[in-house]
């Protein structure tokens, strides 16, 4: 048998039995699994774990790729082909693995009614599908790759650990970054368990591992080096520019920019974006404080500011102020928005702002700049490596910076314009890295 390199997609099939809309992790698992050169390699099986085992099932590459042109019904497959693989455990193997979030896919699996489910989420008619196909045991030869997300099932890592052990399988394993460890402060202590134990007990397994950035790779080197682990080779998966290319092809029709705007109630109303997780990382409180220190200057000169991100953790008072502020106009929220309406968001605001303590790329900067859209960006972590030399940054610590980043560009609209040619013109003049180059590095490393 030719050597294989198994795309875990456990955490994404989890991810979505949830939520219809990616997060940044999600979004990155997604556009590699998907990418040309990916999808196209003989080498590559998109797989998922069963429940307490050290077996693996098939996920179609078709479905993968549907998140983004069918997203609706590819995440009703997904949710029904969950509980079709939990109804490949075993009891055993359920009560010491399983979760409260796995209860009702493992009812709908053990009842063989997984079809409601995808009628339910889709609305659709039930249809039949074919059983799953269980993977042929990983051997020497071949490579599994964990895209960053190990903390859906409580032994994963021990599972993963031991097939090393037993088969001499290579794993090769992603990091977005490091800041539950290096920041715990920031996220609740539970989750902050969850991936420090998992990180520690995969960490000696791993022969190759990837990140995000040049500044999680040091980030992972630091992790390492502290703990003693023999430093594998760490490579960096570049993060595509091209995650929302249509939208700049010169015959993009704008009247459906139109219709999305004027869902959202945007349509000839200029406004500023901030797309993230509501969560303290994202430092949401200091935009919000320079809106409304600018409100009061600007008054009806203001730009709306326009937040994307749902809901996150411990950050209730936050939370708070964004639902009077939608409530009274001074801003619009939105928590769950389709990959399709943020992209028109991105290319009509006059700017966007990204105020983070910290990120392991900046996924909403370069997003952003790759639409021909300025960004003000914190410059903590790995924004300036998202950034480049075409985002504007400040200091998240320091207030006045943002304050000051902001109010040059609702001041002065041909400073504001000056920097979007600039944008403009590196775009047409530069090459950036797209999905396809990281596919290319991804089977670079599942290779000896």
């Amino acid at each position: 048998m030719s050597a294989r390199l198994l795309y875990d997609l456990t955490g994404l099939v989890h991810w979505y039995a949830y939520f219809r809309h990616p997060g940044g992790v999600q979004r990155v698992i997604e556009k590699v699994a998907s990418s040309d050169v990916v999808r196209q390699s003989s080498a590559v099986e998109f797989v998922v774990r069963i429940l307490g085992s050290d077996r693996f099932y098939r996920i179609e590459p078709e479905l993968i790729a549907n998140l983004s042109s069918g997203r609706s019904s590819a995440i009703s497959r997904l949710r029904r082909i969950l509980a079709q693989g939990l109804r490949l455990a075993t009891l055993p193997e359920i009560v010491s693995e399983g979760r409260h979030f796995h209860l009702p896919y493992l009812a709908a699996g053990l009842t063989r009614m997984e079809g409601l489910i995808e009628a339910w989420t889709e609305g659709a008619a039930r249809r039949s599908l074919p059983a799953l196909d269980i993977v042929a045991p990983p051997g020497a030869q071949d490579t599994l790759f964990n895209p960053g997300d190990l903390w859906w099932q409580k032994k994963y890592v021990a599972t993963v650990a031991g097939l090393k052990a037993r088969t001499g399988v290579r794993i090769v394993q992603m990091i977005h970054d490091l800041y539950l460890i290096e920041r715990p402060e920031w996220t609740p202590a539970g989750a902050v368990r969850i991936f420090a134990e998992q990180l520690h007990g995969i960490a000696p397994s791993v022969d190759c591992w990837l990140t995000s950035s040049q500044f999680v790779k040091q980030q992972v080197q630091r992790y390492l080096a502290d703990r003693s682990v023999p430093e594998k080779p760490i490579a960096v998966l570049p993060m595509g520019w091209d995650s929302f290319d249509r939208l700049r092809d010169v015959g993009h029709d704008r009247r459906s920019d139109r219709l999305v705007l004027g869902r959202h109630g945007l349509i000839d109303k200029p406004f500023m974006l901030s797309v993230g997780t509501i969560e303290p990382r994202k430092n949401v409180p200091a935009l919000l404080d320079a809106a409304d220190g600018l409100r009061a200057r600007f008054g009806d000169a203001m730009p709306r500011l326009v937040i994307v991100g749902g809901y996150g953790w411990k950050a209730a008072e936050v939370r708070a102020r964004l639902a009077s502020g939608s409530r009274n106009g001074t801003l619009l929220w939105l928590e769950n928005l389709p990959d399709g309406d943020l992209g028109v968001l991105y290319r009509n605001a006059l700017f966007t702002v990204m105020p983070s303590h910290g990120e392991g790329w900046g996924l909403a900067v370069q997003e952003s700049l790759a639409l021909g859209v300025p960004c003000i960006a914190s410059n903590a972590g790995a924004t300036r490596e998202a950034g480049l030399d075409l985002a504007t940054y400040f200091d998240p610590s320091s207030s006045d910076g943002l304050t000051r980043a902001m109010v040059a560009w609702i001041s002065d609209a041909e400073a504001l314009a000056a920097a979007r040619d600039r944008i403009e013109r590196a775009l047409a003049t530069r090459r950036f890295p797209s999905w396809n180059d990281a596919g290319s590095v991804l089977l670079r490393s599942a290779s000896p």
